[in-house]
């Protein structure tokens, strides 16, 4: 061990600043990291996770060989004596009130003892240590543990908002699967049962409506490919801009194909230079609407006007149909916590701290939203 404070304190202040997402290698740092503060030959440590059904071994031997176990969480009970677990301690001799076996697995003949006492993590770390011991060892054995158990709880916090992201960004790919591809084949299976009903008597016509089918398909399998080129990491993937009038176009021409139904756009007041920077996300929005309008409404001419101002886009989507399964108004509140009218819309648009309201009945509906622009460009 260093001869003084001093020397302690400037090897503290080499303590890992950066923690890995892989509990193992971020382990692997502060194992290391206690070796050197203590100049000891092995350091050891042992802790249960909140969201882990087991002890978590792990060691960093003299020769820097890294070991980590997943012990059953029975094995070493109690691993430390109760009378003793909330202390910094040093450990010698048979009567050591850590658990015999333990010591014996670890060779801890010897050892500094301090507790992990983090929000996740609970166990303790145990510093192979031969030399004489005093009050400063003890203080910096403590110091250490409150270090690593800080560290622990904050690569646990890392794996947790991992696992979140990762979860939400499944959510917004089914989200984009259903909007784009998936409603778009519903559309290609309903025009197939019409042209099966008409392939005798019409056959003409029926064989236009297949060439048109398969141009939709066609389509649809290059969407798949840019879509699933966006979902590879980013050091393969090309940035390509993010046409919004091209895709409202083709939308246009889609929904007259596959629906049958006249889409109006009018983009008069929105400002040229929003207009240019407007991404996926507003277009997903918008092909929600229109496909609830076709889907659920039976509309046969839907309109949609998007407009600016006070930092926001504003997008209204009425149509002729029958409307949603309710007469009304609903909020974008009410209709998250019901159920009731158009339930995926409404999760894209709080995806993008916007607002929505639905109004409907015997004449049609009417959707308004209102997103503020910084979540309705490209990024």
């Amino acid at each position: 061990m260093p001869r003084t404070a001093a020397e302690m304190c400037r090897r503290l202040r080499q303590w890992p600043r950066e923690l890995d997402s892989d509990p193992r290698e971020t382990v692997q740092q502060l194992l290391e990291a206690c070796r050197t503060i203590f100049d000891a030959p092995a350091v050891v440590m042992a802790w249960e996770e909140v969201e882990e059904p087991w002890l978590i071994v792990a060691s960093i031997a003299e020769d820097g060989r890294f070991t980590w176990v997943e012990e059953e969480p029975d094995r070493f009970v109690p691993l430390v004596d109760p009378a003793v677990e909330d202390s910094t301690f040093y450990a010698s001799g048979n009567t050591a009130p850590i658990h015999q076996q333990f010591r014996a697995a670890f060779g801890l003949v010897e050892a500094l003892s301090t507790p992990l006492r983090g929000e996740g993590v609970q166990g303790w770390l145990f510093i192979r240590y031969s030399e004489e011991v005093d009050d400063m060892a003890l203080l910096f054995a403590e110091f250490v543990g409150l270090l690593v158990g800080r560290d622990m709880d904050a690569v646990a916090l890392i794996r947790s908002a991992s696992r979140e992201a990762v979860h939400e960004e499944r959510v917004r790919v089914a989200r984009d699967l259903h909007d784009g591809l998936l409603q778009s084949f519903t559309g290609v299976v309903l025009r197939l049962e019409t042209i099966h009903s008409m392939i005798e008597t019409q056959p003409n016509e029926a064989r236009r409506m297949i060439t048109d089918i398969q141009g939709v398909l066609m389509a649809e399998q290059r969407e798949l490919r840019a879509y699933l080129e966006q979902l590879r990491p980013s050091r393969r993937r090309a940035e390509v801009p993010f046409d919004f009038r091209a895709r409202i176009d083709e939308l246009r021409t889609r929904f007259q194909t596959q629906w049958g139904i006249g889409v109006a756009f009018d983009t008069d007041s929105l400002d040229p230079l929003v207009a240019r920077s407007l991404g996926p996300e507003t277009f997903r929005i918008i092909q929600e609407a229109v496909t609830n309008s076709a889907k659920h409404g039976s509309a046969s001419q839907v309109r949609v006007r998007l407009t600016t101002g006070d930092s926001r886009i504003r997008i209204e989507v009425v149509d002729d149909g029958s409307g949603f399964p309710f007469h009304g108004r609903l909020t974008l509140e009410a209709i998250r916590e019901s159920g009731v009218g158009p339930a995926m819309l409404a999760e894209r648009v709080a995806a993008l701290n916007g607002d929505l309201t639905v109004e409907s009945g015997g004449a049609g509906a009417r959707v308004e939203i209102s997103v503020p622009l910084g979540f309705a460009g490209a990024q």
